[in-house]
């Protein structure tokens, strides 16, 4: 089962890593994916408009191969490493829940905004597994770090980023081209992430100890 665990994680954070190399979004200007959209935004977007576009469109690369990295070591890496995931993961997950919180208030001034469950999702799920992240560390020091939790949290962030990206991310990405968002489409390189994702979190599930329920080795009276 351990085995098995393992390979899934590694397979899902191949996928996580690929993601963005897909075209994943299709309108009536062609198909789109993170590449290309490095060379559509236009010049009127600020730098740090810009390099936050990017960070989120590329975020899965970074994502994938700290994953990758810690399934493939033996203890989820060295320390260095296991630090360096967990700090990921809380400024992910800050930026997730940023998003979310925007689209709140966003949701009134454009016609494609993302379901209220996703939206809820992407604010109150992140915080959650940061603050469970951070807890796991101040409580038991590096050793808690790099497991079966901190793999799944990881891959249930990417799950939520490729939601978020497949419902309507795209339609908000492509707005400043002018593209409107309710021509956008997912294409089938969309749900990559997600899959990936999905499969990480598969992964950390099935490596966690079975629990082993006690067993009576005392003699039957009688």
């Amino acid at each position: 089962m351990a085995r098995a665990a393992s390979w899934l994680v590694r397979l899902g954070a191949v996928l996580i890593l690929m993601c963005p190399l897909f075209p994943q979004a299709q309108s009536d200007n062609g198909s789109v994916g993170a590449w290309a959209m490095t060379g559509m935004l236009p010049g009127n977007i600020g730098g740090v408009e810009r390099l936050a576009v990017l960070a989120g469109l590329f975020a899965p690369m970074l994502a994938g191969t700290a994953l990758l990295a810690g399934a493939s070591l033996r203890d989820g890496g060295p320390a260095v490493l296991r630090v360096l995931t967990l700090s990921f993961l809380l400024v992910f997950s800050f930026a997730l829940a940023t998003l979310g919180s925007l689209l709140f208030c966003d949701a009134s001034t454009h016609k494609v905004t993302p379901s209220f469950t996703l939206a809820i999702a992407l604010f109150v799920g992140p915080l959650v597994l940061s603050g469970t992240a951070l807890s796991r560390w101040m409580q038991g020091g590096l050793d808690r770090l790099g497991g079966g939790f901190d793999r799944s949290a990881l891959g249930l962030l990417i799950l939520l980023h490729g939601l978020f990206l497949a419902d309507c991310g795209w339609g908000y990405l492509l707005l400043p081209v002018g593209i409107p968002n309710e021509t956008v489409r997912p294409l089938v390189g969309a749900w990559i992430g997600p899959l990936g994702g999905l499969l990480v979190v598969a992964g950390g599930v099935l490596s966690r100890p079975e629990s082993r329920q006690a067993v009576d080795t005392a003699p039957a009276s009688g």
